[in-house]
């Protein structure tokens, strides 16, 4: 009968006499915003760069900086009582949306800025490239980001209205929704 035997050697070092942590703490400035308008830009100037037409009416998850990136909790029942694990995340864990409200009878979009919207979207760059979002009315920092979404009058449709379409104007609610991943280089 074969035995087999295995051995490792390792060396246990002396534990530090004391330990260093850093976080960053994020703190936002009071901010009404300006009346500039926000701008997409994409990567080598293939699609001219896209300045928009008009604000969204609201928007989620970013103010002067994205918040995107908030902690998570999480808690777990055992046995006697609970376990409570807090996660710090990371930027692109939320969307950012952006919300034109409009109506039946209310138009907050033109046809041409959907469109350029749609061409943002449908096109997205190499997979090492990114788009970026300048967000002028609230800061003088740009994004790169990934585009998730663009939807008219619901959940990931596009919803056109014939006679609203002839002015040229689009109705409902538009919704323009993207992950940051980054800073963009100014």
């Amino acid at each position: 009968m074969t035995t087999l035997t295995s051995e490792t050697t390792f060396n246990i070092l002396a534990a530090p006499e004391n330990f260093e942590e850093a976080v960053d703490l994020y703190l936002f400035p009071e901010n009404e915003g300006e009346n500039a308008m926000r701008e997409l830009r994409y990567p080598g100037d293939v699609l001219p760069p896209f300045v928009y037409e008009e604000n969204p009416d609201r928007w989620e998850n970013f103010d002067s900086a994205p918040m995107t990136d908030r902690p998570q909790v999480k808690v777990e029942p055992t046995l006697s009582w609970a376990q409570a694990v807090q996660w710090r995340g990371y930027l692109p864990d939320k969307p950012v949306k952006e919300y034109w409200k409009g109506s039946d009878t209310t138009s907050r979009m033109t046809a041409y800025m959907l469109r350029r919207l749609y061409e943002y979207f449908v096109n997205p760059p190499p997979a090492d490239r990114y788009i970026t979002w300048w967000p002028k009315d609230r800061t003088t920092k740009g994004y790169k980001i990934q585009i998730e979404g663009l939807s008219v009058g619901g959940q990931d449709i596009i919803t056109f209205d014939f006679i609203a379409l002839k002015a040229s104007e689009i109705p409902l609610e538009v919704v323009f929704q993207f992950r940051i991943v980054g800073e963009a280089d100014a």
